[in-house]
């Protein structure tokens, strides 16, 4: 009943995942510097070939509400990877299999009204629909990499990949500065085009990719490719998704400069971007259902943008990073024109106490709107294919019809430990646009994006959030993760709005 408190979903296993992993991680460790990251681990040889894997698992709880539906429960996840890779003078062949499955999830995790997922567990439930199947302890088989890689077709530093690949925009180049490093890792990087490393399965490209360096601080990388499916879904379900890639086309091309000068380091890169999307599929927009149902025409949207970082001392005071990130859109999107733009900031202070090494950061991203359903033109931003929660630790919003305000700081106590919160104020930028949540296409058989109407308001969310990651060897990880929110008008028409949270605790083993 509506405004009734729902009691937790009966997971079964995934309750006994949670209580044995309750003190583990955050998987993709953010490391500030070299220092915490574990040493790397000699592969396993057999016959000439390299073996390598990991396995992680990951136990969530959500207590979610949306209007005056409240659904609380919990479920569990694992994910083996086991890689074979061999190196020749000219030559290079890698192949990864994953095994992804997901436990326990909910079955009721939806708005008994409108069908809309409260949380992550109502999205994996859907997204894993398999007649005569187990909905609830989906899992699969995938091949995420099996590429060959050719070296020195142009030069000494040069490579061709061809085949299956894991691919994230703005990861290439390599600076001499950690701190640069980090802030391209982590907050660059994935934001278009991700391999999707956090949810059960992530993403691949089926395609080729290039990348040389120009000179010594020059790195040129092109791409073309097709993504696979996976993310939300842990196996390929449908007969004309098996083994095969979806109806999409990514061509990338990007050029980064590392302009270090002195004591400053700094990186700049230009890119662009070309999607397709081909797949007839009902589009997550702001207009009436009538005319999306009639807009069968495909997506084709041109991206162009830049990224800036600089890290500089200043004596007493300390380190200082500024992060500039900038893009531009324009096609169609189905029948209507697309004109789109997206823009964020960040800075951040890193004091010279050395004691727990703290770093202070700030930022604001904003990204355009649709504030007309019923014209011929199409403003809203478009996520492409980005990597679930690496810009949204509480996954429920994307950068598309967005405004998030961040505070963020970053301790380390220990080589071995790392401390992270994060502060945000998240705004709806049109409020006569939708609220989006997803991470892409990642099937041929949805978009790949939800969308709830703003209703004229433009508040959404605050939230505060504290995550831990302990390198107890170099073969294990452990990390937990809390995040609390308060949802504002478009998510409840409460006034003192509605609270929710979301934690999840994961282990990670390499081999």
């Amino acid at each position: 009943m509506p405004g009734e408190r729902c009691q937790p979903a009966q997971t079964g296993p995934a309750f006994v995942l949670l209580l044995f992993t309750f003190l583990a991680p955050f998987v993709r460790a953010q490391e500030l510097d070299p220092s915490l990251a574990s040493p790397r681990i000699p592969d396993l040889k057999i016959g000439g070939i390299n073996v390598s894997g990991n396995l992680r698992l990951r136990a969530e709880a959500w207590n979610w509400s949306l209007d005056d539906t409240r659904k609380l429960y919990a479920f569990g996840e694992s994910r083996l990877q086991v890689s074979f890779a061999q190196n020749r003078r000219r030559f290079s062949w890698q192949l990864d299999l994953e095994q992804p499955t997901l436990w326990g999830l909910p079955d009721d995790a939806f708005l008994p009204s409108t069908g809309e997922p409260l949380g992550l567990g109502g999205i994996y439930f859907r997204a894993n629909f398999r007649a005569n199947g187990d909905r609830r302890n989906p899992g699969g088989l995938f091949i995420t990499q099996a590429f060959v890689q050719l070296h020195g077709l142009a030069g000494n530093s040069d490579w061709l990949r061809v085949g299956r690949f894991r691919f994230s925009d703005g990861a290439e180049g390599q600076a001499q500065d950690p701190t640069l490093n980090w802030l391209r890792r982590e907050r660059i990087a994935n934001r278009l085009l991700g391999d999707s490393d956090w949810p059960a399965a992530g993403r691949s490209l089926d395609g080729i990719s290039f990348h040389m360096d120009v000179g010594q601080r020059n790195d040129l990388t092109l791409t073309v490719g097709r993504p696979t499916p996976g993310v939300y879904q842990t196996g390929n379900w449908s007969k004309s998704d098996e083994w095969s890639d979806l109806d999409v086309d990514v061509v990338y091309g990007a050029f980064t400069r590392e302009l270090t000068s002195g004591k400053t380091a700094s990186e700049f890169r230009a890119f662009g971007i070309g999607y397709h999307d081909g797949r007839r599929v009902l589009k997550v927009d702001n207009r009436a259902l009538a005319a999306r149902e009639a807009d069968t025409h495909n997506i084709r949207i041109g991206t162009f943008g830049f990224d800036y970082l600089l890290s500089t001392p200043f004596p007493k005071i300390g380190q200082i990073t500024i992060l500039t990130w900038g893009a531009i859109q324009s096609g169609n999107w189905g029948v209507l024109d697309h004109f789109a733009t997206a823009m964020t900031g960040e800075i951040g202070w890193q004091p010279t106490k050395k004691w727990w090494r703290p770093w202070l950061r700030a930022g604001a991203l904003a990204t355009s709107a649709d504030g007309d359903p019923n014209d011929t033109r199409h403003r809203t931003f478009f996520q492409m294919l980005p990597t679930e929660r690496q810009y949204a630790r509480i996954p429920f919003y994307t950068m598309q019809n967005i405004e998030d305000y961040t505070g963020q700081v970053i301790l380390q106590p220990s080589p071995k430990l790392q401390l992270r919160s994060e502060i945000h104020k998240v705004k709806l930028h049109g409020k006569n646009d939708l609220w989006y949540q997803g991470s892409g296409a990642f099937q041929n058989t949805s978009f790949g994006y939800d969308g709830r109407a703003a209703k004229a308001a433009g508040g959404l969310a605050n939230f505060i959030d504290l995550s831990g990651k302990f390198a107890i060897n170099p073969h294990m990880d452990l990390g937990l993760y809390f995040g609390a929110l308060s949802g504002k008008s478009t998510m409840t028409s409460r006034l003192n709005g509605r609270k929710g949270g979301f934690t999840f605790g994961e282990f990670a083993y390499k081999f």
